[in-house]
């Protein structure tokens, strides 16, 4: 009797420790791989082009041109994360605030201009509608592009609106 228990208990400790064990493991796949910013860019550029169903001609020439777009514009935006530390804003000045709005706004200025340098530039390779799919904002929040907003929702509404989430007909953002 007492081997029996004995006998029970071990193979329950191991039965339990093994299944442990397989759970960590079934965990280590799902972990995601941080990515380097070449292999982001990669990917944003397969993307965009899935997107704007481009053929291999098309592609070839669009690659190099929408890398260089995108490294233009992150060089703009870098320029405008560089701003200075801030003061409280009751301790700056008029002057102060107004030097800094005309600097955001020069700042904001040199994206439209790199954007429509690009613009001229991708006329060549692409359609209006693919130039419109190209400059248009992009969607960096998978929620925002479900809904009868966007046509690729295939969500079981929760509401009676046909938009799985928590917004109305027209509107593209979760409230």
């Amino acid at each position: 009797m007492k081997t029996n228990r004995l006998f029970i208990t071990v193979m329950m400790a191991a039965i339990f420790s093994c299944g442990n064990m397989l759970a960590q493991n079934a965990q280590a796949p799902n972990q995601k791989k941080k990515l380097t910013p070449e292999q982001r860019q990669e990917m944003q550029i397969n993307r965009m082009q899935k997107s704007l169903m481009l053929d291999d001609e098309t592609a070839a020439k669009f690659a190099p041109l929408y890398k260089e777009y995108l490294e233009a514009l992150k060089a703009c935006r870098t320029e405008m994360k560089q701003e200075k530390p801030q003061q409280r804003k009751a301790e700056r000045t008029d002057a102060e605030i107004k030097k800094q709005l005309e600097e955001r706004l020069a700042k904001q200025k040199k994206v439209v201009e790199t954007k429509q340098t690009y613009l001229a530039k991708f006329e060549k390779i692409l359609n209006a509608r693919q130039l419109e799919k190209l400059f248009a904002a992009p969607r960096h929040n998978k929620h925002m592009q479900a809904g009868p907003c966007a046509p690729q929702c295939t969500k079981k509404p929760m509401r009676g609106n046909g938009c799985p989430l928590q917004h109305q007909p027209g509107e593209c953002y979760p409230r």
